[in-house]
């Protein structure tokens, strides 16, 4: 209880409803949401398979989790940043506060998980979808910058 009162305080989670139901009706949560799933799919065709999505530790969270094609199965950590326009690319969003809290959530994750001898990866997938071609996937710009951050 009181772990939940203090994320309420520090903004985290509504009072209401521990997954915070503000993200389900903010249009950026949504198009990041939709942007996952596609960068799911995207990945899925190249042969990769999913092992979790959206997997939150204290600290972050790491948006999809994927076993790399064979024979390897690398195991690929990927962040996901969904734009309406490449006005400011979300490469840009990667910085380096944001590179070291991936490196972290991936080694403790790693570590949780009993991957510490597998070959681990972070990659970054930027969707770019204007707002007016939403309904349209095929519209979508997807750019795939595997190992963008260097464990």
């Amino acid at each position: 209880m009181l772990k939940q009162l203090a994320a309420i305080f520090r903004g985290r989670r509504s009072p209401n409803n521990s997954n915070n139901s503000n993200q389900s009706t903010d249009p950026r949560h949504q198009l990041g949401q939709r942007g996952e799933l596609l960068a799911e799919r995207f990945l899925k065709r190249q042969g990769y398979r999913r092992i979790a999505r959206n997997e939150r530790l204290p600290g972050g969270e790491i948006d999809l989790i994927m076993a790399g094609p064979r024979p390897d199965r690398t195991i690929v950590f990927i962040e996901v940043k969904t734009r309406t326009s490449d006005q400011v690319p979300g490469e840009h969003a990667i910085n380096a506060p944001k590179r070291r809290r991936l490196i972290q959530l991936t080694q403790r994750i790693a570590r949780k998980r009993g991957w510490d001898q597998r070959p681990l990866r972070i990659d970054v997938i930027v969707i770019v979808w204007p707002q007016t071609t939403q309904s349209d996937e095929k519209s979508a710009l997807i750019r795939h910058h595997p190992n963008a951050v260097t464990l």
